[in-house]
C-alpha cells in the first residue's frame, strides 16, 4: 500500500490526463480502455494494504464501474458527444479520491463537483433540461440535508441528536445519489456517486457508531421501496442498493467489509441498456448470490429480524419481474446463482477455519 498523500496525487494527475486526453482526442476505445485499466492498478494498489482484499475491492470499485462502462455495449450507434464521454472519467476520479480521502466533509465537496458538472452538461438550447432540474432538486437538497446531519454529529449535542443527525446525513448522503426512488432514463455513470459513498460512510461509522443502526433502517427503506414500487427496472439500481446500505451498516466483525465490497462489485457490474438498467449480471457468476449471502449471514449475527425481512425481499421483486414479461427461467437463474454464492461462502469460512487468512 502507497501513501495515502502520494496515492491521492496519483489519482489526480490520473484525472487531469484522463480529461485532456479524452477532450483533446476525441477518446478512441483503445485510449479510454488503457485509462481505465490504469485507473484499476492504480485503485488496486493505493486502495489498502495486500491482506485486506476486502479493503482493496471496495477501493477498486469506482475504477471498475469505468472499466465496464469502456469495454461494455452501447446504445444504439454508440456515438455520443465528447463532453459526455468524460463525465466517466471525471466522476469515477472524484470517487476514488473520496474514498481514498474518507472523510465525510470532502465527500460532500466532491459530490457538489460531480453535481456542478452535470448540471454544466444537462444544459440545453432552453435551459435546463428535465433531467438537469432532477438532478438540482434531489442532488443540491441531499447534500444540505447531509451538511446538516454532519454538523449534528460533529457538535455531539447528546445522544438523540446524534441519532438525528446520523438519519440525515446517511439519508440525504442517498438521496445525493438518487437512491431511492431514481426514476427516467439511467445515466452510464449513474452508480459512481454510491460507490464512493457507502465506503466512506462505514469508514466513518467507526468514529460515530451512531452511523451503523442508520445505514441498517437506510438500507430497509431502499429494499421497501424497491418492493413496493413494484417496477422491474428498480430491481437492480434500488434493490442492490438496499443490500449495499445494509452491508454498510454491519459492524466489522468475523467477515470484515465482505459484504459490502461483494456488494458494490455488483452494483458496480450492472450496466445501463436502453436508458434502462438490465436486470441479469452476469460476471462474475457467484458474485449476486455470493453478497447476497455474505449480508444475510451478517445481518443474521447482529440483528435476525432484519435479515429475515431482507430475505423475504427477493421473492415479491423476483415476482414482480417475472411478471413484467421476463422468463420465467430467471428464477432457475438466481437460484443457481444463490447456491454458487453459498458454495463459494462455504468454501472460503472451510478455507478460513481450516488455515486462517
Amino acid at each position: 500500500m502507497m501513501a495515502p498523500s502520494l496515492y491521492a496525487s496519483l489519482l489526480g494527475g490520473w484525472m487531469v490526463l484522463a480529461l485532456t486526453a479524452v477532450l483533446v482526442t476525441g477518446g478512441a476505445l483503445a485510449l479510454r480502455g488503457l485509462l481505465a485499466v490504469l485507473l484499476l492498478v492504480l485503485c488496486g494498489m493505493g486502495s489498502g494494504p495486500v491482506p485486506d482484499m476486502a479493503r482493496i475491492l471496495t477501493g477498486c470499485g469506482p475504477a471498475l464501474a469505468l472499466c465496464v462502462w469502456v469495454f461494455g455495449p452501447r446504445r444504439g450507434d454508440g456515438v455520443t458527444p465528447r463532453e459526455r464521454e468524460v463525465l466517466p472519467f471525471f466522476l469515477s476520479g472524484i470517487a476514488a479520491l473520496a474514498t481514498a480521502f474518507g472523510r465525510c466533509d470532502l465527500l460532500e465537496a466532491f459530490l457538489g463537483c460531480g453535481l456542478v458538472v452535470r448540471l454544466g452538461l444537462a444544459i440545453g438550447p432552453r435551459g435546463l433540461e428535465r433531467d438537469g432540474w432532477q438532478a438540482l432538486r434531489m442532488g443540491l437538497g441531499g447534500l444540505l440535508v447531509a451538511q446538516g446531519g454532519l454538523f449534528m454529529l460533529q457538535a455531539g449535542w447528546g445522544h438523540v441528536q446524534d441519532q438525528a443527525g446520523a438519519i440525515l446525513l446517511v439519508g440525504g448522503l442517498l438521496l445525493a445519489c438518487g437512491v431511492p426512488g431514481r426514476a427516467g432514463p439511467v445515466a452510464p455513470d449513474w452508480n459512481m456517486e454510491i460507490l464512493a459513498v457507502l465506503p466512506v460512510l462505514a469508514q466513518a461509522a467507526r468514529t460515530w457508531p451512531v452511523l451503523l443502526p442508520a445505514l441498517t433502517f437506510m438500507g430497509c427503506v431502499c429494499l421497501a421501496w424497491a418492493v413496493l414500487s413494484r417496477q422491474g427496472r428498480s430491481f437492480p439500481a434500488g434493490y442492490w442498493a438496499g443490500w449495499a446500505v445494509l452491508a454498510a451498516g454491519l459492524p466489522g466483525g468475523a467477515i470484515g467489509g465482505l459484504p459490502l465490497a461483494a456488494c458494490l462489485l455488483v452494483m458496480a457490474c450492472i450496466t445501463p441498456w436502453g436508458g434502462r438498467l438490465s436486470g441479469s449480471m452476469l460476471w462474475p457468476p457467484s458474485l449476486p448470490g455470493m453478497a447476497v449471502v455474505l449480508v444475510l449471514v451478517g445481518e443474521m449475527g447482529e440483528i435476525p429480524p432484519v435479515a429475515l425481512l431482507a430475505g423475504a425481499s427477493l421473492w415479491p421483486v423476483m415476482a414482480a419481474r417475472t411478471g413484467a414479461g421476463h422468463d420465467r427461467s430467471e428464477w432457475g437463474q438466481a437460484s443457481l446463482l444463490l447456491a454458487i454464492g453459498c458454495m463459494v461462502l462455504g468454501c472460503a469460512a472451510y478455507y478460513q477455519m481450516g488455515n486462517g487468512w
